[in-house]
């Protein structure tokens, strides 16, 4: 341990025990460690009750550091919180390709990069990349565009060279997508 970064004041010794700012410091002995978590999360007074809580229980009286990792990885390795408890979210599904369209342009996908610096009045870009031949366009525009502003530029900047696409792809809501698509047609 490095003195040189760590106040006297913080350290004070009592009863043969060494405290940081008044709780008990656990050297890095990994099996004292793991029984002190044990204590504060496996008894069934204590009924394995998570991370937090029992990161709280713990840092009531003992102090080491990086302490939340280790009581987050013991809680997260728990065999029977991983089994008893339920999941808080769906699993996810398995991830689908999408399926390769025929022609370019039928399928494009459409996202916005903002909060860029300011430049000729536009602070934020519109891409549109072909998903059959990643061939882009990129639009600059200002980022309080709306939906039918977004076509509008679609329009002006994408549609003249390579017509209306089939079907649009972007990492906003569907119906952004939605209106986009009702905006084009």
């Amino acid at each position: 341990m490095s003195t040189r970064s760590l106040q006297s004041a913080e350290w004070s010794e009592r009863d043969g025990l060494l405290y940081y700012r008044g709780y008990i410091y656990v050297p890095n002995t990994s099996d004292l460690r793991r029984r002190i978590v044990s204590l504060c999360h496996d008894t069934k007074v204590a009924g394995h009750p998570g991370r937090f809580k029992t990161l709280e229980l713990v840092s009531r009286n003992y102090w080491w550091p990086n302490m939340s990792r280790y009581v987050g990885m013991y809680v997260s390795h728990c065999d029977l919180c991983l089994r008893t408890k339920i999941q808080c979210c769906l699993p996810t599904g398995e991830l689908q390709p999408l399926p390769i369209p025929e022609e370019h342009w039928d399928v494009i996908s459409v996202d916005f990069i903002s909060e860029l610096p300011e430049l000729g009045g536009y602070d934020s870009v519109m891409v549109a990349v072909d998903t059959v031949g990643k061939r882009s366009h990129f639009v600059e525009m200002v980022t309080t565009v709306t939906t039918a502003g977004a076509a509008n530029l679609y329009l002006r900047n994408v549609w003249k060279l390579h017509g209306l696409p089939r079907k649009v792809i972007s990492n906003r809501r569907p119906q952004f997508v939605a209106a986009f698509m009702k905006e084009l047609y």
